[in-house]
């Protein structure tokens, strides 16, 4: 055998003994341990209503909730009246992202232009950095608040000392900060409406330590007449696994894909989301809900309804979808 045979053949045997590796979905094959799926500790749910903290908070305008605070991520959901102020404040270690689901907030940001930020938005705040914001507009702003678990705040000494909280004491400390540089794609600010006007939606817009955020922007019909930038947007719509079409589901079965590490969970920028998680059951989520997929729990998406729908993607880093491989 000539040695050009010899290398042929030497490249043909390794293709074909790497090929048992790949699944029919085109991902080389793993094995990994998987607890149980769908197991929701205080405070995450499957999924979280904006109508019914509405509700629950009744006629108050200004109110917070914890929604996570599981071991990479601490979110809270909130409402403030026009003329509400918070004080400069700055996170030594971690970086913030504010997401507005209604009103108006203005940003003031050590080092950048001011910021306007209003349905649709994401304010990103780096480390090192002081800020401040204040309710603008006239109606109450809501937002979702999210930081890496076990962020710490501190505020400037020339300012007013802050309430002290259950089992500490409010104390002066020194040490010198320099506010961290956005690289690619980390931004400011972004908003999806101005994007989505320009068909720009795609893509991840946070990509820190502990945080990512990424738009997930489509059409449950292909042909909607509003579906401008064609094509149905990343996530897909009224799809089972690998593209198969949506039979009646069943949470108990395996379907879709898991993430082996943090939670994946979701913030409804507009439209109405699909999310069907392991052990749990389906959920019809509109704009202003939050979908939270557990840790190690098969789940599957999809956009629903006429019009745009947006799932923005959060999670505390940019997880590989571990795809089922059931039926193989």
């Amino acid at each position: 055998m000539t040695n050009k045979k010899r290398i042929i053949f030497g490249a043909l045997l390794a293709v074909s003994c790497l090929a048992p590796l790949y699944s029919q979905g085109g991902g080389q094959t793993w094995w990994v341990n998987k607890t149980k799926g769908g197991v929701y500790p205080a405070p995450m749910r499957p999924l979280w209503k904006l109508s019914e903290l509405k509700a629950k908070y009744g006629g108050k305008n200004n109110w917070s909730e914890q929604i996570i605070k599981d071991p990479e991520q601490d979110a809270t959901y909130n409402s403030a009246a026009p003329g509400t102020k918070f004080p400069r404040r700055l996170h030594p270690d971690t970086h913030n992202i504010f997401v507005v689901v209604a009103g108006e907030m203005h940003f003031t940001i050590e080092g950048q232009q001011p910021v306007v930020a209003t349905r649709g938005s994401i304010v990103n705040i780096l480390k090192g950095t002081i800020f401040s914001y204040e309710i603008a507009g006239t109606q109450n702003a809501l937002w979702v608040d999210v930081s890496p678990n076990n962020y710490k705040t501190v505020y400037p000494s020339d300012d007013p000392p802050p309430p002290s909280i259950p089992g500490a004491e409010v104390v002066k400390v020194s040490f010198a900060h320099t506010p961290a540089a956005y690289t690619p794609p980390n931004q400011v600010q972004w908003n999806l409406f101005e994007a989505a006007a320009r068909c720009e939606q795609a893509g991840a817009k946070v990509n820190e330590d502990h945080l990512f955020a990424s738009p997930l922007y489509g059409f449950a019909d292909a042909n909607d007449p509003l579906n401008t930038c064609g094509g149905r947007g990343a996530g897909g719509g009224g799809r089972g696994a690998r593209g198969a079409p949506a039979g009646p589901f069943n949470p108990n079965s395996v379907f879709g894909h898991m993430h082996a590490g943090p939670a994946e969970w979701w913030i409804v920028q507009v439209g109405h989301i699909r999310g069907q998680f392991e052990n749990t059951g389906e959920f019809l989520a509109e704009e202003g809900d939050v979908l939270y997929a557990a840790p190690m729990t098969w789940h599957q998406m999809g956009f629903e309804g006429s019009g745009p729908s947006c799932r923005l993607a959060m999670g505390g880093y940019q997880l590989i979808n571990m795809n089922n491989t059931a039926g193989q």
